[in-house]
């Protein structure tokens, strides 16, 4: 896995997977394959609504440790198998936008972008995201836990992983 911390180019992580990337991309794009593998390790994801299009939304519900989060993805391009760009948010229960639910001035709205290139049947995703109408405090305050949110997202990609190796059995 590749780290970035540059405050401008945000949060950069490269993954190899040993799948298709048209397998890799599905993973993205059902509620039942994204159920079974968004989110950190320990907690149970539930999906509220699904609508995997540019303009649609994705509203989930992660249960683990004692603690309930509410998420949602925003999608803004898809393209089959090449490219998924969302914004991702904390929400409530009905699926609005709130602030985060740790005790921090986090960005409401996290742009991502995830790119797949496939070689000889390994997979690269490269996920970049960055805050998006933030005040400066909040921009701060993604950037300052940058090193969690890699260990985040490498614990969720471990999942992602697994899920994949299921399917491929």
């Amino acid at each position: 896995m590749e780290k970035q911390a540059d405050k401008k180019a945000g949060l950069r992580i490269v993954r190899e997977f040993k799948a298709p990337k048209t397998l890799v991309f599905d993973a993205f794009a059902t509620p039942e394959a994204f159920a079974a593998w968004w989110g950190p390790a320990g907690s149970q994801l539930s999906v509220e609504r699904f609508d995997f299009r540019a303009g649609g939304s994705t509203h989930y519900k992660m249960d683990g440790n004692g603690h309930v989060m509410w998420g949602l993805f925003q999608y803004k391009n898809i393209q089959r198998a090449d490219l998924l760009e969302f914004i991702n948010s904390f929400a409530d229960a009905e699926g609005n936008i709130i602030t985060s639910p740790f005790p921090m001035d986090f960005p409401l709205e996290i742009f991502n972008r995830i790119t797949l290139e496939e070689n000889e049947g390994v997979t690269t995703l490269t996920i970049q995201g960055h805050p998006i109408n933030a005040t400066p405090a909040q921009e701060e305050t993604y950037f300052s836990i940058m090193d969690g949110m890699q260990q985040g997202f490498a614990g969720t990609f471990d999942q992602l992983e697994a899920y994949l190796a299921n399917v491929l059995e």
